[in-house]
């Protein structure tokens, strides 16, 4: 079965590279470039286009070169982008000479050591291999190394502590449609990639439970919406099986364990089973814990519970609408490992029939580790998608793409996922400028049915309404203390916020509120947002200024500083009001290792907003210079104010109205780069006015 490396499959974030072989690679895999051996091996995509070859199930690999090499021995092989370049790298290996057929990748990979990739393949002596390597941007080109090598399976070297995985989405149950609904169920196979046993008991709430979602993609009026369709209530596991199906299986002795290595079917009729299904909102996805039993309300009808889809949001399946199916499994244990974030995968969907019922199957390979919205960008060109963790809760995922519409307009088009996230999401925002028109306001979200909220009632499905107000256009829900049922971004939950405006887009960042309370309150994701607001991001550490320091660029058009030790750059946003009379500015900043954050101001953009090398980053505020405070990252995260500090614009000493320029300045313990111990997010300026 072919596999999807993922940086959630942890494998050795550097690995040790040979003496360098001089290779560069080619365009097209019709004249890939040939190596032979092992060691390090040069690579650059200066000049080169997407080939015309992309059979990848990861996502599309752009400005991509082709190596071929041909084993000398039967052995497991590692090849890596790891500690060779600071880009945004995505990989993949296929067996046979030539270019590549459907069916033949054996392995890709994404992120694993920070944004750089890594995978295992096993490799027979005497067949050729075609190598692609290019980048996850669509923009992004890149010269430096990569590694191929005698390396061992990962799953010799499991993750620490019980690890679960979707292995398989195995197969799929078709329901009858009824009440403007259609549905169905999926089987999945579940593997244990961690190095300890993982609770699989039954009759407690010791046990993982398994959630569906339903995704399409279209382009609607020009630009393309990843929106939810559809989605299940939870299917409890009960007993442990002892397959192999991503490692092989130390046999625990006790079907109420799962194994090391072990993997356990169930079938989509099992997951279809009504009766024994359950909401959604008793789950806790951040740390596991779901009481059990579950509630029970009452339910009629063939598509109740399963991963219901309207009728009316369903058309046959084509070039131009697509369709992808995703599963999670939430379970306590592996949540305490802090391994809960690989675990959804996804697959493409087929659909055909209609329109009064639809008949839906798998067509795709099961990626693994990855959520459904990680397809969006290899549909279209110049999506962004932004990972960010808020200390203490669960994993969001923020996506962007701006489109010209022509005539000066442009469609802006956001998907908000929340993972994993327990305090889930109560607003969303983007800047946008004096002046702008901003017109075609749009939200999207994803209904809850048959009683799948607090009491047995249904959570609201009252639409947030887009305001556009003191320099912002937000959208919002009732509050946790307005309505405990409110219509939150909750867990494995995607809400989608659109609007036309007559601005070009620039990297900026957008800012999401969460819904229940805790601290911080709302956080920071990059992204594409109308140039000219009254604040805008500067001084990315992705050489469109002055370079990193030592090579530690971030990709072109991700928003954030220059890379730290953990491959990220950090970034600094900004939300709510910059008024002097009514002053509710908040700075957030993310991507950091968990130490001392200083938040501080300057009067004007260092170099012209080009910045200058200070420690691992830029330099980018400066002037006149004021600490406005020092914050205690937590998951990579703080803000500026807490509860208790100043204002920024009294903090600030902001007389009156005009500009001002932050940043955040915060420690890097490790010595990766130079040896000074500290690192810098980008720059943003703010307009303030009275």
């Amino acid at each position: 079965m072919q596999n999807c490396v993922h940086p959630l499959l942890t494998i050795s974030a550097c690995l040790s590279f040979a003496a360098g072989v001089s290779a560069q690679g080619s365009n097209s895999c019709t004249t890939a470039t040939a190596i032979s051996g092992t060691g390090t091996f040069s690579v650059s995509t200066t000049g080169a286009t997407d080939s015309a070859q992309q059979p990848s199930i990861c996502p599309t690999i752009h400005r991509d070169v082709w190596f071929a090499w041909t084993a000398t021995a039967t052995q497991s092989m590692s090849l890596t982008t790891c500690g060779g370049t600071s880009a945004d790298t995505v990989i993949a290996v296929y067996a046979g000479a030539g270019c590549p057929a459907s069916g033949t990748q054996l392995a890709c990979s994404d992120d694993v050591c920070g944004q750089q990739s890594a995978l295992f393949f096993s490799a027979v002596s005497g067949t050729t291999y075609q190598i692609q390597i290019g980048a996850w941007g669509t923009s992004t080109t890149f010269s430096g190394t990569f590694s191929l090598q005698a390396g061992s399976d990962p799953c010799a070297n499991p993750t620490t502590g019980p690890d679960l995985l979707i292995g398989e989405i195995t197969s799929i149950q078709n329901a009858v449609a009824a009440g403007g609904l259609d549905s169905f169920t999926l089987g999945t196979t579940a593997c244990n990639i961690g190095d300890t046993v993982l609770n699989w008991f039954g009759p407690t709430q010791l046990h993982p439970v398994i959630s569906e979602t339903f995704y399409k993609y279209k382009v609607v009026n020009g630009a393309g919406r990843f929106e939810q369709i559809g989605m299940s209530w939870l299917k409890h596991g009960f007993a442990s099986d002892t397959g192999s199906l991503c490692c092989t299986c130390q046999d625990p002795g006790n079907n109420q364990i799962m194994g090391v290595g072990c993997s356990d079917p169930y079938s989509a009729s099992q997951s279809g089973s009504q009766s024994t299904l359950t909401p959604r909102w008793q789950v806790n996805a951040h740390t596991g814990v779901f009481p059990y039993p579950g509630a029970a309300p009452t339910w009629s009808g063939p598509t109740a519970r399963r991963c219901e889809a309207e009728l009316a949001s369903l058309e046959v399946s084509s070039a131009a609408t697509r369709y992808y199916a995703e599963c999670t499994y939430v379970t306590s244990d592996d949540a305490a490992a802090g391994n809960n974030n690989n675990n959804c995968s996804f697959t493409e969907m087929a659909v055909s029939g209609g329109p009064t019922n639809y008949t839906f199957a798998t067509s795709g390979t099961t990626l693994r580790g990855i959520p459904a919205i990680e397809a969006w960008p290899s549909l279209e060109s110049g999506v962004t998608l932004t990972r960010v963790q808020p200390p203490s809760d669960g994993l969001f995922i923020v996506g962007s793409k701006a489109t010209s519409l022509g005539g000066g307009l442009y469609h802006y088009e956001y998907a908000v996922h929340n993972m994993n996230s327990d305090r889930a999401a109560g607003s969303f925002s983007v800047l946008v400028p004096p002046g702008a028109s901003v017109t075609n306001i749009g939200f999207t979200d994803i209904k809850h049915r048959n009683g799948d909220g607090i009491g047995s009632i249904n959570q609201s499905g009252t639409d947030w309404t887009g305001v556009v107000a003191g320099g912002s256009i937000t959208w919002a829900s009732e509050t946790e203390a307005q309505n405990a049922n409110a219509n939150a971004i909750r867990w494995a939950t995607t809400y989608n916020f659109r609007f036309d405006a007559d601005v070009a887009p620039v990297s900026g960042s957008v800012s999401v509120g969460l819904w229940k309370t805790g601290s911080p309150g709302v956080f920071n994701a990059a992204a594409e947002v109308p140039a000219g607001s009254a604040t805008t991001a500067f001084c990315f550490g992705d050489g469109s200024g002055l370079a990193c320091p030592c090579g530690n660029g971030s990709v072109p058009g991700a928003g954030v500083g220059c890379l730290n030790s953990l491959g990220n750059g950090a970034v600094v946003g900004a939300s709510g009001s910059a008024s002097l009379v009514a002053d509710t500015f908040v700075l957030a900043g993310s991507g950091m290792p968990d130490s001392s954050a200083l938040y501080f101001q300057g009067t004007n953009q260092v170099s012209a907003g080009a910045g200058a090398v200070f420690g691992d980053g830029l330099r980018c505020a400066g002037g006149t210079v004021t600490r406005l405070g020092t914050q205690l990252n937590v998951a990579g995260a703080s803000q500026y104010p807490q509860v208790g500090d100043l204002s920024v614009s009294v903090r600030g000493a902001i007389g009156g109205p005009g500009t001002r320029t932050y940043q955040i300045w915060y420690r890097n313990a490790a010595a990766f780069c130079t040896s000074d111990t500290f690192n810098l997010s980008n720059g943003i300026q703010v307009t303030w006015a009275l």
